[in-house]
Formats: structure tokens, sequence, C-alpha cells
């Protein structure tokens, strides 16, 4: 009988024993899953203090903080007692937090939780009770490994997330601890390396943003992978995002040195031309010609624009611009922004 690596397809896996259960390594993407499964019954399962540790509960958070938008719709996968949610919601405005938890631990967690739901994604999916497109995050950690169908599971999960919503995923790296070559823990089905984890978001459409290994779960599993995934394609974005950075509220117009390449690259796509005034440049060339539809001039064209706004379009060369405007243009007393200020953070 030939098996199937439930990640890549493949049918090469190589087949061993552990524990007197058998499981399969691909050698394509470096996923290993369990052939010979252990029922396991989570809703009599009483949740110990195992990955509950208050350092790693505010780790978590504060990675999760960097990237959840404010006033987010959440849904986490097995929020157990809620202290994921208790920890981030102080710290990001929530919308609404719901969550799903088979085990009893899910009492204590309707204290952090708007709602917590008391059986799976599919099964609430097939109920029509879980809205398509209905959160803006959805959060599945150290819940992953222990699902058997998981292309299910994402393929729910991509239906549930809205336009540009985000996936957080955390799950053991390999064994989780790099002293242990294998896990052999029962109830995880599946054993994730950052490639096969990476190739099965991928799979189902989902790209990640952001990846880390060796978060700390606990002392048995030190090393996990965590990564934030959204839909493939276009975000939503604001057309003009770069002109509307804080930096330049408030000011109609700038005057842009810098006529090159960067121009058509970024400045052509993410800033409004009419918030423009005109271009300088040094090469000589190009003065007189247009620049999104805008003049190129000379740079002692600033000396008559005193009070200016200048917003220096080059990343290599900006000190070296800034310190020719201090001292060629002292007069002028320019307030200078960079492209490194807008696009730290665009």
């Amino acid at each position: 009988m030939a098996f199937v690596c439930a990640v890549c397809g493949s049918t090469e896996l190589e087949i061993f024993a552990l524990g007197g259960l058998r499981r399969g390594a691909c050698r394509a993407c470096l996923h290993e899953q369990r052939i010979d499964i252990e029922t396991f019954d989570y809703t009599g399962f009483a949740r110990g203090s195992t990955g509950a540790g208050t350092a790693r509960i505010a780790d978590q958070a504060a990675f999760l903080a960097r990237h959840m938008p404010p006033g987010a719709r959440v849904l986490e996968i097995g929020c157990a007692a809620g202290l994921l949610a208790r920890a981030l919601r102080p710290i990001v405005a929530t919308e609404r937090y719901e969550g799903l938890e088979l085990s009893p631990a899910r009492a204590e967690a309707t204290l952090h939780l708007d709602k917590v739901y008391d059986t799976t994604l599919p099964a609430l999916q097939a109920q029509g009770i879980i809205p398509e497109q209905g959160y803006d995050m959805v959060i599945s950690s150290h819940c992953l490994e222990h699902i058997a169908d998981i292309n299910t599971e994402i393929a729910g999960i991509r239906t549930i997330l809205a336009h540009g919503g985000l996936l957080f995923v955390e799950v053991p790296n390999r064994s989780g601890n790099p002293g242990l070559p294998y896990d052999d823990n029962r109830a995880h089905l599946h054993f994730f390396s950052v490639s096969s984890l990476v190739r099965l978001l991928g799979r189902h459409g989902l790209d990640v943003k952001a990846l880390e290994t060796g978060a700390w779960h606990d002392a048995r599993y030190p090393d996990c992978i965590r990564a934030i995934a959204r839909p493939a394609g276009p975000l939503p974005a604001t057309r003009y995002s770069l002109s509307e950075h804080p930096l330049l509220l408030g000011i109609d117009e700038v005057i842009v040195w810098g006529a090159g390449r960067m121009v058509d690259e970024i400045l052509a796509h993410y800033f409004d031309p009419a918030r423009i005034a005109f271009f300088v440049d040094k090469d000589e060339r190009k003065h007189g010609t247009q620049c999104m539809g805008r003049e190129v001039r000379p740079v002692d064209a600033l000396h008559n624009y005193p009070g200016c706004t200048i917003l220096i379009n080059s990343l290599e060369y900006e000190d070296a611009i800034k310190g020719q405007i201090d001292s060629a243009f002292p007069g002028v007393q320019a307030k200078i922004i960079t492209m490194s200020d807008v696009l730290g953070a665009a």
C-alpha cells in the first residue's frame, strides 16, 4: 500500500516504526505523519500547565500584536483556558474574540473570550455557524499537529479569513526539541518542518509573511515554528499609501529630491502626484523634463522655497543629500523626510 504525504502528495515516504507505531517521513518536504493513530479523547482531557507559563504567553501575545490589525474579529482554534486572549486583548483592541475548545478548559476560556464553541471547525462550518470571510485573524496554536486531516482544516480556515485577513500558526519544529531526534507524543499526528508548514499553507493559497523558529512552548518543546500567513493576491490598500504617511499629514505639497529609478519603481505606484510641487535633480539632462507630470528643476531652485518640505527619493545617498541640503541651502530651513522614513511604516 502506498502512503501519501499529507502536505506535498509525494508517495515516496520512508516508513519506520517508533514505539510500535508506524509513521511516514517525506523526503520531498521533510514532513512526518503518523500512519498508525491512537484515539485521543480531547473532550475529557484535563489540560495542565504546559505551555501556559506567563512569560511564554506574553511572548506569543507580543508576536501577534506586531501583526494583528486593530479592531480585528478573531477566532482562536484550540483556545484552551483563554490565557492568550487574556494577554492579547489589553494590548490590541478586538471587535470580537471567539474560540474553539474541546476540552473542559473552555469553561475558563469563557471568562476571557466573547464566545467559545465546543466542537471542531469543520463541524461548525457544516452547520453554517461560522461565517465565510468572517474573521480578520485566525489563531491556531499547537493544534495543527493534533489534526488528522490537516488539508480540510487549512482549507476551512482559508474560507473564513476576510480579504487581507491573517492566520497565525504555531507548531513544534520537527521534534520540537533539538536534543530529541523524534517526538513520540501519541496525540501528535503530524510533525512539521519549516518547509512542510510553508508548503501546506501555500497549497491552500496562503502566503507566509512572517516566520520564526525557536519559540518556547515548554521544556519538552523549546523549539517551535511561528508563522503569519495571509491569502495570496493583492492586499486591500490605499492607492497612495506613502503620501498618507503620518509625517506628511497637513503638508499639501512636497519637493522631491531625486528623479531617478525609484520614481517609477515606488513613487509612481504609491505617492499621490498632486502632493508633489516639483522634482529637483543634479543631473542637468533631466532639467525641464516631466516626472509623474511634474517638472524636474535644478537643485538651486530650492533657494526660492524657504520652509518647504523635501522628500529625499534615495536610499543609498540620503545621508549625503541631507548634508548637502544643510550646507548649501541654510536659508531654506526645510523639513526633510526620507524614503527610509516613509517606507519604514508603509
